[in-house]
């Protein structure tokens, strides 16, 4: 299914955050997970372990038949971005346990690509994305907590997110 414009920029992240969601229950990869953020802007305590997930720009995707017709199907790509962290005392411990965490993500996004369905919310298609494909993966970041002057270790692990939308159909 092709969405409307509006649609079509706005359910990658909620689907996206449904795929982490589902795996947040018991026996799931990432149940252990305290904080699930969509932004890394938050002045509100983080309880770790913790995934910041940032939307990158999205672009048109490459390499697409008629991809650079607007007046049909468009194919875009989101990059997202889950930067991992997780505390420990011994600093290397807490970056070994942050890849680790980017490892459970990367695998949380691949187990539930396309199968995960809110079905609350109608704007997200069952069959969102035509491609999920692995980017980069920076194992050795670091994100500083500015009311304890901490740098604690982070890992991150980007995918790009590949879905169509219709320029055309435009909805007020």
């Amino acid at each position: 299914m092709t969405l409307t414009m509006e649609d079509g920029l706005l359910a990658p992240n909620k689907a996206v955050l449904a795929y982490l969601e589902a795996e947040q229950e018991e026996e799931g990869l990432l149940e252990d997970v305290k904080t699930i953020k969509t932004t890394t802007k938050s002045d509100t305590p983080t309880d770790l372990p913790a995934v910041w997930v940032h939307e990158h720009p999205t672009i048109a995707e490459d390499g697409r038949k008629g991809s650079t017709n607007l007046s049909h199907t468009q194919f875009l790509m989101t990059p997202f971005e889950f930067i991992c962290i997780e505390y420990d005392d011994m600093v290397d411990c807490a970056a070994d346990k942050a890849k680790n965490l980017a490892t459970r993500v990367g695998a949380s996004i691949l187990n539930n690509y396309n199968i995960v369905k809110d079905d609350s919310d109608t704007s997200i298609p069952p069959r969102l994305f035509t491609m999920v494909r692995f980017n980069t993966l920076i194992p050795d970041g670091e994100v500083t907590i500015a009311s304890k002057k901490d740098i604690i270790p982070a890992a991150s692990i980007i995918f790009d997110f590949v879905y169509p939308i219709r320029w055309l159909q435009c909805k007020r």
